[in-house]
């Protein structure tokens, strides 16, 4: 099981996404259908106006071989019980299940961090809180453990890769190195192999199977500045070798 956890201004939108995309199936002190509890939202979120990303946005999935172990029941319960780990059980906050019955099941829940006493609820250190509430969910619903880096260096373990996605990815990535000069080309080549690339302060992967991957995740190598610094490299190189065919002719 995998958590992922962001503090979002847009609400609205986070609420007619998870909506269209699947069906409701918990909400706390809010009720009805997505523009309805996103007014019942706003006005929650304007006891603090200081606060501009007043909004959690949530991601709870489950491994693709949990297909089926979880039924509808279950997922309430996991959304409630995630609820009280970070700290907004008292808040309006709605669930919704998105591709349900299959390998891609998943959660989302939209909840606002704007608490009775008009403090927002703290969003720092929510990757070790959705660690820990994965473990402690995978032993009780006897899911896959899923062991993620970030864990591994807050237990000071060495991490061992245990996705069977990885290997072909890293394989793809590293012919696309040697096929690029630029980041351009790098791209445009993974895109060719079937790979979709995010960039912006960081770089991540996407593979065939819609399963997104942080490049340095994968391997620290794959971080945005390595491959950068890699392929520009290659470029330095690329005109030196140019440079030396034309002293020749």
């Amino acid at each position: 099981m995998i958590a992922k956890l962001q503090s979002i201004s847009y609400f609205k939108n986070a609420l007619s996404y998870c909506e269209r995309g699947g069906e409701i199936i918990a909400t706390n002190n809010c009720l009805g259908n997505s523009a309805e509890i996103s007014l019942q939202m706003e006005k929650n979120n304007r006891l603090n106006d200081k606060c501009l990303k007043s909004t959690f946005h949530i991601k709870i999935r489950i491994a693709p071989e949990d297909k089926g172990k979880l039924r509808t029941s279950d997922w309430i319960d996991i959304s409630n019980e995630y609820a009280k780990k970070i700290g907004f059980q008292q808040n309006p906050y709605a669930a919704y299940i998105h591709e349900e019955g299959t390998e891609k099941e998943h959660i989302h829940i939209v909840a606002s961090r704007i608490m009775e006493n008009n403090r927002a609820v703290k969003d720092n250190y929510t990757h070790y809180k959705n660690m820990d509430f994965c473990r402690e969910t995978e032993k009780k619903y006897n899911l896959r453990e899923v062991q993620r880096v970030l864990e591994t260096v807050k237990n000071k373990e060495l991490f061992v890769k245990q996705d069977h996605r990885l290997l072909p990815l890293e394989e793809k990535i590293n012919t696309a190195i040697k096929q690029s000069d630029s980041l351009d080309d790098f791209v445009f080549h993974l895109e060719n192999m079937g790979i979709k690339t995010k960039l912006g302060r960081g770089i991540g992967f996407t593979d065939e199977e819609g399963v997104y991957f942080k490049g340095s995740d994968i391997n620290r190598k794959y971080s945005l500045k390595e491959i950068e610094e890699l392929l520009s490299y290659k470029q330095q190189e690329n005109e030196m070798h140019k440079q030396n065919s034309r002293l020749k002719m």
